[in-house]
């Protein structure tokens, strides 16, 4: 039925097309009078339609707007008159003088349109595409249509007819709710294979899982044909019974399912409750244009280059949305958690809510050059080292004082057995890890300890791992950093290692040739070989 109507006519309707209102002619009072009863009833009877036109469209999750696609290719906005017609007869929803009335009413006149592509269908998709902004509407549409499944968001527009004794008709339902029940049938799927069959079949008279069958159909494949007899099986067919003749099937299951839900079936769960951990990394006490700093270093990343693709006129300035692409094309975003990226734009965001990038790379590259050095000649600049990129690495705990000397007992206690016994520990930690990624876990730490004949408590392990976990969790253990306390290479192997991993110093012979490029006496050159 179509919507109450207002003193505003048009306005009245759910999202109804705003009509002009009507003017009256000259020719008399009477003549004017009945034009305007005429045009208020052409309006009344045009938001009757588009209301229809909306439930139907809203039901479906479709747009008006595929409709006049092929009839459109240049996306003028008209149509002609037949290819309205055609697209509106696509929903088989109106009959030919109702799409002709709604033709007539979104047909522009000159001089905005001519002839013969003068009907407005952009118009006429705004009118309808107004109930998907309306709320009201879309609850007034939810409350009186019905979903097709219960684990559906698609809705139909079939309501079930009215009996003239429901108490009849509800007890019923229930006997029927409890057959299917107790035997384990689903009333849907009696009617599936007439649905939903894949290859056409001439016994399927409807659309492909539009949930309705022919009556005698519904009568053949209903399952208790001894529990109900045919009068009670009637009542139903007569219940949901279609405009069209045939039975709503979809919608009968959905009530079934509504007297009597069966609940899932409880199976054994174990859900995942983490402990409360009140540890305190080194991360937290780091700014977040200090850890960027870092990892900068760490992969030599040109940071500015980065933020210039979204500033062509190189003011220096993005928006915060380019701000988060720039750092996760840098592979940068995965270092910052929510509140390190609120810090960023808190401290270089401007009045007007633009972020300015280059204050921002100029802090990040102080760790490569220090700005307006030429003006200060005696300044000494540091190339970046260990230290430099330690943030981007570790993020180790913070222990107390009292911890930190339980573990440098734990410690001696390891150094004295294996400095004793001579142990090696590098082969058996490099067992554990074969992508010599320089961390093992707890348990294999555990298990390693037990190897050398230190096996060590819980709590042990849980003290050396507050020092030696410096990869922000309290698994990954870092055996590298452990076995330079505990098993500390001999001072001439040392040196050797460093020697192998410093670059290469070439042989360089005595200078022939001074710094004015003169030759160098024998006695000054080679003072073993003066002359006596």
């Amino acid at each position: 039925t179509a919507p109450p109507m207002g003193s505003s006519g048009v306005r009245a309707a759910a999202g109804g097309p705003r009509a002009p209102r009507p003017e009256v002619p000259r020719g008399g009072a009477r003549a004017g009078d009945r034009l305007a009863m005429a045009a208020v009833n052409d309006e009344e009877a045009i938001n009757a339609f588009i209301h229809k036109i909306q439930m139907f469209v809203f039901a479906r999750r479709f747009r008006v707007q595929d409709l006049f696609g092929e009839f459109d290719r240049l996306g003028v906005g008209r149509v002609t008159r037949v290819n309205f017609q055609r697209a509106l007869k696509k929903m088989e929803l109106l009959g030919i003088d109702e799409v002709d009335l709604l033709a007539d009413y979104y047909t522009d006149h000159p001089p905005k349109a001519s002839k013969p592509q003068n009907v407005n269908w952009k118009r006429f998709r705004d009118d309808i595409d107004r109930i998907f902004d309306e709320e009201e509407t879309q609850e007034q549409a939810k409350t009186t249509q019905l979903s097709i499944s219960p684990m559906s968001t698609m809705f139909s527009t079939f309501v079930p007819r009215g009996t003239e004794d429901d108490a009849k008709v509800q007890h019923l339902m229930h006997r029927v709710a409890a057959l299917c029940k107790s035997r384990g049938v689903s009333s849907k799927h009696c009617y599936i294979d007439l649905d939903r069959a894949p290859v056409p079949n001439p016994s399927r008279q409807n659309a492909y899982r539009c949930g309705k069958v022919t009556r005698s159909q519904f009568i053949r494949g209903w399952p208790f044909k001894k529990e109900i007899d045919e009068a009670e099986v009637e009542l139903l067919v007569e219940r949901y019974t279609t405009p069209s003749g045939d039975v709503h099937f979809m919608a009968m299951h959905n009530d079934v399912s509504e007297v009597l839900p069966d609940p899932a079936q409880p199976f054994p769960t174990s859900p995942l409750y983490l402990r409360p951990d009140d540890t305190q990394w080194s991360h937290q006490s780091i700014r977040a244009v200090a850890r960027i700093q870092s990892k900068v270093v760490e992969k030599r990343i040109r940071l500015r280059e980065f933020f210039q693709d979204f500033d062509a006129l190189r003011k220096g300035l993005c928006s915060v949305g380019n701000l988060r692409s720039a750092l996760t094309i840098s592979n940068l975003g995965k270092e910052l958690s929510k509140s390190d990226f609120e810090e960023l734009v808190n401290t270089y965001a401007q009045e007007d809510g633009q972020f300015n990038y280059l204050q921002f790379c100029n802090d990040v590259n102080q760790a490569f050059a220090v700005t307006g050095l030429e003006k200060m000649p005696l300044h000494r600049s540091e190339m970046p080292d260990a230290e430099t990129t330690s943030p981007a690495r570790r993020n180790t705990m913070r222990l107390a004082d009292g911890t930190k000397a339980k573990i440098a007992k734990v410690e001696d206690r390891i150094r004295t057995q294996v400095q004793k016994n001579g142990i090696h520990l590098q082969p058996l930690f490099n067992d554990f890890d074969r992508a010599r990624r320089g961390f093992v876990t707890r348990n294999q730490f555990t298990r390693v300890m037990s190897t050398i004949d230190l096996p060590q408590t819980d709590d042990t392990v849980g003290l050396i791992a507050g020092k030696y976990c410096d990869f922000g969790n309290h698994c990954d253990f870092n055996y590298k950093t452990f076995l330079k306390s505990v098993d500390p290479p001999v001072d001439d192997v040392e040196t050797a290692m460093m020697e192998m991993t410093s670059p290469h110093i070439p042989f360089k012979p005595r200078p022939y040739f001074n710094e004015r490029q003169k030759v160098i006496p024998r006695s000054s050159s080679s003072p073993m070989l003066r002359s006596f």
